[in-house]
């Protein structure tokens, strides 16, 4: 009996990710859940950075019912505190790189029915300075917004909340509840039809990929099936 208790435990261990513990997992088919508003509850996302970039593609999916401002993603570096920031403000959706943001404009979820799960994919060229926003397969119009900058490479990059210092200061009026799922970072911007289609398995690889996630949960965050 004691030899199939300890067994147990270790799959248990195994099993379930240990909040403040540093984990890689492959999270195929699985969701972050953010049950409440918080200031404490997010995820850190620890990507091999190696030098700063000049261009990328972020993309993920989530599922909420939130109709009050909200973040998806955030990047923070000891110089910004909005190195890379992905929010949806009411009508709009900000792409903030460096400070500056690109504000895109979408219709404010009023009806219970249109809650669903949403993708959405959004990409910066340094070089011309061109953001792009992908919402469920369908571009917006193009905006810009750090043209020739540099995104640093001391980040922490985080999901759920705002960081309005370097890692820390959050506010629980723009926390996220809900859902995220297949999140992705490439050091490039994908071509459309990628993006359009959903291609996830590209090359190069990408820096953050949900098929062998290194991330560390703070607070009140769950890993679930979908």
């Amino acid at each position: 009996m004691e030899k199939k208790s300890l067994c147990l435990c270790t799959v248990l261990l195994v099993t379930f990710c240990i909040p403040g513990i540093l984990t890689e997992k492959i999270l195929e088919g699985k969701a972050f859940v953010f049950p409440k508003s918080s200031t404490d509850s997010y995820v850190i996302l620890r990507p091999d950075l190696q030098q700063g970039l000049r261009h990328f593609t972020l993309s993920l999916e989530f599922f909420t019912d939130l109709t009050r401002s909200y973040v998806l993603f955030s990047a923070a570096s000891q110089d910004h505190d909005n190195e890379i920031l992905l929010m949806r403000h009411l009508e709009e959706y900000h792409t903030c790189v460096g400070g500056e943001c690109a504000v895109f404009i979408v219709p404010r979820l009023t009806a219970r029915s249109t809650f669903h799960w949403e993708s959405i994919c959004t990409t910066w060229d340094s070089a011309s300075g061109i953001v792009q926003l992908w919402l469920n397969g369908q571009r917006l119009p193009r905006k810009g917004a750090a043209k020739g900058y540099q995104v640093k490479t001391d980040l922490v990059m985080m999901l759920g909340q705002e960081q309005d210092s370097y890692g820390g200061s959050f506010n629980s009026d723009e926390s996220f509840v809900g859902e995220i799922a297949e999140v992705y970072l490439w050091d490039n911007v994908l071509p459309a039809e990628q993006i359009r289609n959903m291609q996830k398995h590209t090359t190069p690889a990408p820096l953050v990929a949900w098929t062998s996630m290194k991330f560390e949960i703070q607070g009140y965050v769950l890993t679930e099936p979908l």
